[in-house]
């Protein structure tokens, strides 16, 4: 039930329709038609995040990771307000940094006995829960986000066209997307039971605990300019992989000295913070640029299911020649495509200046169906 009536994860997948329509709105913009046709961002919402949740609660229900209802509503609200009105895609670790400071300074059940007072008078038992449970959900948050990242991470190239401030137009590959990954944990207390009769409850050392869905907020905001975007997202994901395995050791020191908790919270942050700082200096400080080119068309993207993607082209080579004529814009590109109306011939130069040659058979009279993304001649 506490799925079912989730409601960051329902304001997960409204945005996430909405990222979509931006995008799909921007790329007809700049190119025409879209790059990819399809919402593959609402596509990956639903079925990542219900996926990634199923091995969370294993792992979750395994490790029988325990939080405090007050932290677990703290955060539900703090993710909501992130959805709604921030960028939420870029701040699921801050969210939920913030809700371990905020629960640590200011708990209303643990600080204010009134509280606490009128839940005994209403049925309701509140019971103190140790803070590693916390940690571990943001090791968690940690190992889902590199696993996610790993998996989808630059497979949906969609460019976006920037002028530089002399006026050249370049290209930057946008990763926005965002998962609500439906996790189960234990909760302490007796909240749900006291209001609903049939609601599973445990007894774990003498102390009651019963199950909910913490929406666990993962996601990402990055354009790179300079490398290739599954290369960059991949190298982050990695790093963020390896962070969570620190992030474990942290538990395990956690568990024997209860002080290091939240040391270790702020120091995982401070190091998430570090990667994705760092991945952005990365690119920038790259010599590359995915750039209109005076000699020649550079290959912005490939169009799934055309028959460009069936050729031995990739993101940021120049074509230099389409059927034995040379070209230097996308008219040109076009009016060669139509010189042979059932086959491409490509003569193309790679980032580090390799020349290949590549060919396949396109559709008759449809030169624009080929499905090579270039910039166009007019200006944006």
């Amino acid at each position: 039930m506490t799925l079912v009536a989730q409601p960051v994860w329902w304001l997960g997948l409204i945005r996430e329709w909405f990222t979509a329509d931006r995008r799909l709105t921007a790329e007809r913009r700049f190119f025409g038609s879209a790059v990819y046709q399809d919402k593959f961002e609402v596509r990956h919402f639903v079925l990542l995040s219900l996926s990634y949740g199923v091995l969370a609660s294993v792992i979750s229900v395994v490790l029988g990771i325990t939080i405090p209802l007050s932290w677990a509503l703290g955060y539900v609200v703090l993710s909501a307000i992130a959805v709604l009105i921030g960028p939420a895609a870029g701040v699921p670790v801050t969210v939920m940094t913030l809700a371990v400071l905020i629960y640590q300074v200011f708990d209303p059940v643990k600080h204010f006995s009134g509280i606490s007072g009128t839940l005994r008078d209403a049925g309701i038992r509140t019971a103190s829960t140790p803070m590693i449970g916390l940690l571990a959900v943001m090791v968690m948050s940690l190992f889902i986000g590199g696993l996610w990242l790993r998996r989808i991470g630059g497979r949906f190239e969609a460019p976006r066209i920037y002028a530089q401030r002399r006026g050249k137009l370049i290209a930057g590959y946008r990763f926005n997307e965002l998962l609500v990954v439906p996790m189960l944990v234990l909760v302490p207390g007796n909240w749900f039971t006291s209001h609903f009769a049939f609601w599973p409850v445990l007894t774990i050392n003498h102390q009651s605990v019963t199950f909910l869905f913490l929406p666990l907020l993962i996601g990402l905001r990055m354009t790179i300019f300079k490398q290739m975007q599954r290369v960059a997202i991949g190298r982050l994901a990695k790093w963020v992989l390896m962070l969570s395995g620190l992030g474990v050791l942290m538990l395990i020191l956690t568990y024997f000295y209860p002080a290091a908790f939240l040391p270790a919270i702020v120091g995982l942050y401070l190091f998430y913070l570090l990667l994705i700082v760092w991945t952005r200096w990365h690119d920038r400080h790259q010599s590359f640029w995915f750039s209109k080119v005076d000699r020649g068309v550079r290959v912005l993207g490939i169009k799934p299911e055309t028959p460009a993607a069936k050729m031995e082209i990739d993101t940021g080579d120049i074509i230099i020649e389409c059927n034995h004529e040379s070209v230097n814009s996308e008219t040109e590109f076009y009016e060669a495509l139509l010189s042979n109306s059932t086959y491409c011939h490509l003569r193309l130069q790679t980032p580090n200046g390799d020349l290949k040659v590549t060919e396949t058979a396109i559709f008759a009279g449809s030169p624009h169906e080929i499905g090579i993304v270039v910039f166009r001649d007019k200006t944006y």
